[in-house]
């Protein structure tokens, strides 16, 4: 496997393969999500199986990088750069480009807090993702009118 792509960029292994997403029929993508200022947090940086990621900015005291997490509804994988997470820790997680601290929906039940990434420009917690600042906490749903979405 090649370490950089065309155009310089490192080449992380997917732990997904790409023929089990692919066979399923239907696929639950998510191809736009905003921080509550309005900066789009899909990216090219990071892909997964030929679909752009969700990238966030994560901090923990004096640590902080970035994780990019897999945008096919169900599939749990996610890549950090330049941060060790440990399982149970909990971290903020902000817009990697404002820096800002993304807002908190609810507590989670693993003692987290559900944080909101939001499908559109507007601040709008009906139509939002809802993920667990916990690492290795698997609660997370997507929201559209107010309405949670369940994808089999």
């Amino acid at each position: 496997m090649k370490r950089f792509d065309i155009k310089g960029m490192m080449v992380f292994p997917n732990p997904v393969q790409k023929s089990e997403i692919l066979k399923k029929e239907n696929i639950l993508v998510v191809k736009e999500c905003f921080c509550h200022k309005g900066h789009n947090l899909i990216s090219p940086r990071a892909v997964f199986n030929g679909l752009n990621g969700i990238m966030l900015k994560v901090k923990k005291g004096r640590q902080s990088g970035l994780v990019a997490l897999n945008p096919a509804y169900g599939y749990k994988s996610r890549i950090s750069i330049d941060v060790d997470m440990k399982k149970g820790e909990i971290w903020q997680l902000c817009c990697p480009n404002c820096n800002e601290q993304l807002p908190v929906y609810s507590h989670c039940s693993c003692n987290g807090d559900l944080v909101a990434l939001f499908l559109d420009q507007k601040t709008d917690f009906y139509n939002c993702i809802l993920i667990c600042n916990r690492i290795d906490c698997f609660n997370a749903e997507i929201k559209f009118n107010n309405e949670v979405v369940y994808y089999p």
